[in-house]
């Protein structure tokens, strides 16, 4: 079981630019807070989007930061390159609220040996936590130490945005068409592209820097609904109790044993969608249930509401009119229907990636990203790897030798938008 070292990351800083700006970046909490009511969620992200907007301006670039929080630039095209198609780029700021984001510390397993990595608090990341990590045996992996999870999502995808407006501003050889840059918020909690104007991005083309393992291309997403299902019970003393009580969180038990098993996030996978249940609070009065809801095709996620509202309306006829409801929130689209009209665009990427030395496997991305609205608004916008694993959590990590590769994929494509016709 191998184990990590804080010396030995701060030394592939000295030498890597990209992953000293990973460091730099992850040192700010910016976890998103779904229960909030402003915008961004978390005033993280507004510290963290001042500094992003500092280092813009420092680079020459006229950066800007909305009053949503988020940070974006345009930067105008090199010298006869005017009428390339124009290319919006995107990574998030914000962190997921699953785990602490706060006082990160980061260090670097050097050639994993392929036994483990045991954590600083001796948790491990393994082939059982992780079936991806096999892999790659023989390559530099940052790591958390535990207690925190690591930030590559989507830190990853800004250190990568960042080092390319870098080049761009001291490479005059690196030649480009009309660019957008975004730094969005809230992307963790579904509300990301709400503060997002297709319109005002203007671009021809989006790309997403927020993948996770080497060589992935996300280019169909879940479409997603998010659920609060609310419980009204009837609180009775428990002595005179029989045939009168009705207890909301029993309600909301029955409720969940009513969805079918076979259909969660740990019993599903590929192109199978899912019901998750994430959060249930209440007493014998009342409770809330929260959900979410996931399938690859807009007639999947008609059969899946159907099926909640038909055991809603079950249960109210079990116990009395109003016993339960739910509101429905649409949270994104799949963009899959929207790509498949761009395969000039998408074999474009492909091209980028073979060209980084990268094998290409396109995605189904059993989730959402900025993308996933975007493309549906008229965007398209695929989403590219940054080479995050295990995200959200703990064991997240970052593959040393997949960053950089990502960062040579983007820059790619950022040189090639002029094949489009």
């Amino acid at each position: 079981m191998q184990e990590s070292s804080v010396l030995d990351l701060e030394n592939l800083c000295g030498v890597d630019p990209l992953v000293n700006t990973f460091c730099e970046l992850i040192s700010y909490d910016t976890k998103a807070d779904p229960d909030s009511t402003t915008v961004p969620s978390s005033v993280g992200q507004l510290r963290f989007g001042a500094y992003l907007l500092s280092a813009i301006n420092k680079l020459g670039l006229k950066g800007v930061q909305d009053n949503n929080g988020v940070v974006s630039v345009s930067i105008p095209a090199s010298e006869g390159m005017e009428n390339v198609k124009s290319l919006c780029l995107l990574a998030h700021m914000d962190t997921a609220p699953d785990k602490s984001g706060a006082d990160i510390k980061p260090a670097l397993v050097k050639n994993y040996d392929g036994s483990g990595i045991r954590l600083a608090n001796s948790l491990v990341i393994d082939d059982s936590v992780s079936c991806a990590l096999k892999e790659f045996k023989g390559q530099d992996i940052i790591v958390t130490d535990g207690n925190t999870l690591l930030g590559a999502d989507d830190k990853a995808g800004i250190a990568i945005l960042l080092r390319l407006m870098h080049e761009i501003c001291v490479d005059s050889n690196l030649k480009h068409g009309p660019l957008k840059i975004i730094f969005s918020v809230d992307e963790e909690i579904g509300k990301s592209t709400d503060h997002l104007s297709v319109s005002d991005i203007d671009c021809n083309y989006g790309v997403t820097v927020d993948g996770t393992k080497e060589g992935e291309l996300d280019i169909a997403t879940f479409n997603a609904y998010g659920a609060i299902v609310n419980f009204k019970g009837r609180s009775v003393h428990t002595a005179v109790a029989y045939k009168t009580l009705h207890n909301a969180l029993m309600i909301a038990n029955e409720f969940i044993n009513m969805l079918p098993a076979s259909q969660r996030p740990e019993t599903t996978l590929g192109d199978e969608g899912f019901y998750h249940i994430h959060d249930l609070s209440g007493s014998t009065d009342s409770a809330t249930l929260k959900m979410i809801i996931r399938d690859f095709t807009k007639e999947g996620m008609e059969q899946r509401l159907e099926t909640v509202r038909s055991i809603i309306s079950f249960l109210n006829n079990r116990y009395s009119k109003d016993t339960v409801d739910a509101k429905f929130t649409f949270q994104y689209a799949n963009m899959a229907d929207v790509l498949k009209d761009h395969e000039d665009y998408i074999s474009l990427i492909k091209d980028a990636y073979k060209d980084a030395g990268v094998k290409v496997s396109l995605n189904n991305v059993r989730g959402g990203t900025d993308g996933s609205n975007l493309s549906n608004r008229g965007l398209p916008t695929p989403n590219i790897f940054t080479g995050g694993l295990n995200c959200h959590g703990p064991y997240e990590c970052l593959v040393v030798s997949s960053f950089n590769k990502a960062y040579s994929v983007v820059r790619n494509l950022v040189t090639s938008m002029h094949k489009l016709s």
